[in-house]
């Protein structure tokens, strides 16, 4: 390859051309990882396909100032979903193919990463005498020990650490021919592997069977089907998934498995590596960026044919997936927002599952209304799950939900305290018996607002229109959209009064109060505050799986996939959080969680019960809630949302500009608006209007939503919106303009 045209993550969707040094002919290829001038700057691309004198014609010709030979290419079906991607999300492919990229290698500027070891061996053929140094003898000595007991080649720090010396101790040795000493590639991501246990395959009860029966008839006929396997919790899907995985490497293909949090993940590694060991990589944004780079060469070399991750994992370099699994599928964390491409890695799971003519299984227990459509129209293949795994020869019963209205709580009124009397009892009775409480706050921090009781001034972020959250272990107020902090005010600034309150709950101040109403109960408290250091996820789950705490207490990511057998009381803190939210899908995200962290409870042989805290026990949604009503639910949803052209009926396309002045962006997105009416006239568009969080990071928002009738190709908006940007031409520098196709939510 003489001339490669390169794809660069630049907002520009274009292809960009470069000759090939001679020194680098022998590596050049699709998918390589180069490095390029670009202006004035340097920029990391990826080789798209070679080029022809023609495509350098009329410009000056500039050399690959480097490529990287130590990553695998990206395989072409990689390639061409990125294209696709590219293509439906609008955004650049060189944009796409830096998130299917290893982290950092994106950077122009980022050095070779793979990392060597000195493993030192003994010379049998050396010497016979021991060297005079004590240091030296000590280390020869042990070195013939080791070696006889076949434990060489060691890591040279090992060595040094049991006989102690130096790097030049061991030079010494080498020259004197005692030692051996080379350098082996080091695999940061084995490293942090921690070993797991066997497990036993369980007996499928009848809708396991048939699920597992349908999806490996379509691996045996290498066809591509997407099925929707809806089981409520406990009912088995990730078993489903181990069997169906298990019929994939029996034909030595590969597979990728999603799961939607980072919370779920060492659980649901430490299932699939007690059946498939080594054969397991892991990704996500928690690991180290030296062992996600290993984890991805070591998939893309085909080391790892079973990848485990978050949405980032269905980029991963596997070359043609047999299998797809996207589990808890109806969770947003699957969208992309920043930076592009703000993509849904569940839609993308069915695109490459397409191109590679997969299977892709979507799982869940409140399965999102657009997959229960596609799933109705016939797209997808419906496999439901209705009862719990059985126990002692009967379905496990799904817990008992019982309300509690705080409004006839009388304890509560005028106090900070959250707990009601029935919950508290509930989770000292369990504690009482050896068994154990899940809580669920989906609010961080100690106090959500602090107040003066004199005039209501509330402290705002300076960058942003949203409240500060008070946080007490560091004594500070903390914006949770852009993370700016400052210290609570001791007196009003707005009427200098010194009535200043902490009003509602977080979970530091639960566990507070637990400690406080409570104090035999042992709590451990999982949210983003506690879980910011490396392993902590793993580190908290694990203690309470082993007994060490009898309540465990967080925001939504102690809501899903968690499997404990002694977990007999779920309690939600405030049911209806999240209901009042102006966001077409709140209802959905408030219904599923509820319905999600109930499932936490009775999943074994003990019998589970869920206390539902509420004030206002009559809404629909928390009426359905109660009832583990998902058929119901969906109706009365979809009903609504036909009615007013939304997803599923409909698809929507949010455009959010951004930038320092209100006025300016203001105009600059009605401009727009005027360029989309004239461009897409068979869509429906709301806005310009200001965003619910008007100002974020000191850039105020405002937005266009388009509804496009499902009968508008999406095709069709794209070329508008294309002539919309053209005819805009370039915006001022400091205003931003963002479009999200298929937006998760609108807040």
């Amino acid at each position: 390859m003489q001339i490669a045209r390169v794809a660069l993550p630049v907002p520009i969707d274009r292809l960009y051309s470069y000759t090939v040094p001679e020194s680098m002919r022998t590596w050049m290829r699709p998918g390589r990882r180069v490095v390029v001038p670009f202006g004035k700057r340097k920029l990391a691309g990826v080789v798209i396909e070679e080029g022809s004198e023609a495509d350098l014609k009329g410009f000056k010709a500039r050399d690959i100032l480097d490529v990287d030979v130590e990553l695998p290419p990206l395989p072409a079906e990689l390639l061409e979903l990125t294209r696709w991607l590219a293509t439906y999300y609008m955004c650049a492919w060189g944009e796409a193919l830096r998130a299917a990229l290893p982290p950092g290698s994106a950077s122009a500027t980022a050095r070779t990463r793979v990392q060597t070891v000195a493993m030192v061996d003994y010379n049998e053929e050396g010497p016979d005498s021991l060297p005079r140094g004590d240091r030296q003898r000590a280390i020869v000595e042990q070195m013939r020990i080791w070696h006889t007991s076949e434990r060489t080649p060691v890591p040279q720090q090992d060595v040094l650490a049991e006989c102690g010396g130096t790097a030049a101790t061991i030079r010494r040795l080498v020259d004197l021919g005692y030692l051996f000493v080379e350098q082996e590639e080091r695999d940061r991501f084995q490293e942090e592997r921690r070993d797991v246990e066997g497990s036993s395959r369980p007996e499928l009860h009848a809708a396991q069977q048939r699920a597992v029966d349908a999806a490996c008839r379509a691996i045996q006929e290498e066809r591509f089907e997407t099925f929707l396997l809806h089981g409520v919790t406990g009912s088995g899907k990730t078993e489903v998934y181990l069997r169906v995985l298990e019929e994939v490497r029996k034909r030595g293909q590969t597979a990728i498995v999603l799961v939607p949090e980072i919370s779920l993940t060492p659980q649901t590694v430490r299932r699939f590596r007690s059946r498939f060991g080594d054969e397991v990589a892991v990704l996500h944004s928690r690991m180290g960026d030296g062992e996600r780079y290993d984890a991805w060469r070591g998939i893309g070399e085909g080391r790892y044919p079973i990848v485990i991750g978050p949405r980032s994992a269905i980029l991963a370099p596997l070359t043609n997936p047999a299998l797809i699994i996207v589990d808890e599928e109806h969770e947003s964390s699957y969208k992309q927002f920043d930076p592009a491409p703000r993509y849904h890695a569940r839609d993308v799971a069915v695109m490459r599952a397409a191109r590679t003519k997969a299977a892709c299984i979507l799982g869940s227990a409140t399965p999102s209304l657009e997959s229960l459509a596609n799933a109705r129209e016939g797209k997808y293949t419906l496999l439901e799950m209705p009862e719990r795994v059985p126990v002692a020869g009967k379905p496990a019963r799904l817990p008992n939900i019982r309300i509690v209205d705080l409004r006839n709580e009388p304890e509560l009124k005028g106090s900070t305290n959250a707990l009601s009397g029935p919950l508290l009892d509930g989770i000292s009775e369990r504690a009482s018996r050896g068994e154990q409480t899940i809580l669920l706050l989906n609010r961080r921090g100690f106090a959500p607002v602090m107040e003066c009781i004199d005039c209501g001034w509330v402290p705002e972020c300076t960058d942003c229109s949203v409240s500060m959250v008070y946080h007490k272990p560091l004594n500070h107020l903390r914006c949770h959209y852009c993370g700016i902090t400052q210290p609570p005010a001791r007196v009003c600034p707005s009427c200098s009064g010194k009535d200043l309150a902490f009003q509602g709950a977080g979970t530091q101040r639960l566990e507070s109060e637990l400690a406080a109403r409570a104090p035999d109960v042992r709590v451990l408290r999982m949210d983003l505050d506690t879980t910011s250091k490396k392993g902590s996820h793993h580190d908290i789950l694990e203690q309470f799986g082993k007994g060490e705490a009898d309540v465990l207490l967080g925001t939504q990511m102690v809501a899903k996939g968690l499997d404990f057998e002694k977990v007999t009381l779920v309690g939600i803190i405030r049911a209806e959080a999240g209901l009042q939210l102006p966001d077409i899908r709140a209802e959905e995200r408030a219904f599923q969680l509820l319905t999600q962290v109930a499932g936490r409870a009775g999943r074994a042989d003990l019998e589970g019960e869920v206390i539902l805290q509420c004030m206002d026990p009559g809404h629909p949604i928390i009426q359905f809630a109660l009832r583990h009503d998902y058929a119901g639910f969906a109706q009365y949803a979809l009903s609504t949302r036909s009615v007013l052209g939304y997803p599923p009926t409909g698809r929507l396309v949010s455009i959010l500009f951004s930038g320092p002045d209100d006025e300016e962006t203001r105009k600059a997105a009605e401009r727009f608006r005027t360029l989309v009416d004239s461009h897409l006239t068979d869509v429906d568009r709301l806005g310009p209007s200001p965003a619910f969080i008007h100002r974020l990071k000191n850039r105020f928002r405002h937005q266009i939503l388009l509804k496009v009738p499902q009968i508008v190709p999406s095709s069709r908006v794209r070329e508008g919106l294309g002539k919309a940007e053209k005819a805009m031409g370039s915006l001022p520098q400091s205003i931003r303009m963002t479009i999200d196709v298929d937006p998760a939510g609108l807040v």
